[in-house]
């Protein structure tokens, strides 16, 4: 494991590094990671993870985007064109040290936003591992934006807001404050108009999507389902998998899920 900075046209980028174990860079594995406080609280996962996968013989490498973690930059200056560019950034330094192939491991709304590079870069990215993908950006943005509603319910000082006026507020221009987190609308407006099932994902190898559930008796969410069968449809190769573990990127206390690595491990294992 080796952190760095890596050169990113938009300031250095914070990343940590997992060189594939005795065996030359053939293969690599880019992490685009979840968003805010998800990221934070999924940063133990992410890091078994990456051991295991280079355990294997890949290449890691995880980045802390633009204006998160200890890169350059405010996450109020953060937009979604520079996250785009901070993985075409991360990809071509690591096509640098020789890999002849990449995944992107996308978790939460890393999936979608690994989703929507690999419709804008052909034939750059081998295949997407998809740890509980983001599928609607306009659902993502309305949650996130409860938080702020849901505090101003339970503190009488503060104005009460609905989530549609915040919005509107965004798509606006105007920068809003949620859970700590200074929200751009350049950041917010082109998530809005985002799905993953209008994006063209034709040239992907294989899409392995995962979805993790608090007991057997769960069913895979109907949005996945009707995901995968879209892509099944489209004659693009994917899989969905059901795991049970817990939710680590919303947990109170930092967590874990051993089979999604076991599961995970294992599918990379066989792409190799």
């Amino acid at each position: 494991m080796r952190p760095f900075f890596l050169d990113s046209r938009t300031g250095p980028l914070f990343a940590v590094y997992w060189s594939p174990a005795n065996q030359p860079i053939n293969h690599a594995i880019l992490h685009v990671p979840a968003f805010a406080e998800e990221m934070n609280k999924s940063r133990r996962m992410v890091a078994l993870q990456a051991r295991a996968m280079a355990e294997q013989g890949y290449a890691v490498l995880v980045p802390d985007l633009f204006g998160t973690g200890d890169s350059r930059g405010d996450f109020g200056e953060a937009s979604w064109a520079i996250w785009l560019q901070n993985i075409a950034d991360a990809v071509a330094w690591l096509r640098e040290q020789g890999a002849l192939t990449i995944t992107l491991w996308g978790l939460r709304l890393g999936g979608l936003l690994a989703m929507d590079f690999v419709s804008r870069h052909e034939d750059s990215i081998d295949r997407l591992m998809l740890w509980q993908p983001v599928l609607n950006g306009d659902t993502f943005v309305t949650q996130f934006l409860r938080l702020r509603v849901a505090a101003a319910m339970m503190d009488n000082n503060m104005p009460k807001e609905k989530t549609s006026d915040l919005k509107r507020q965004l798509v606006d221009g105007q920068a809003i404050e949620v859970a700590g987190y200074l929200l751009s609308p350049d950041l917010i407006k082109p998530l809005i108009a985002l799905r993953a099932d209008r994006l063209p994902l034709y040239n992907i190898k294989e899409i392995a999507l995962y979805e993790l559930v608090a007991n057997e008796d769960t069913q895979i969410s109907m949005g996945n389902s009707q995901f995968f069968n879209l892509l099944q449809e489209k004659r693009i190769e994917v899989s969905l998998t059901k795991i049970i573990g817990d939710s680590f990127w919303a947990s109170q206390e930092i967590s874990e899920a051993p089979d999604l690595i076991k599961i995970s491990s294992e599918r990379v294992r066989q792409w190799l």
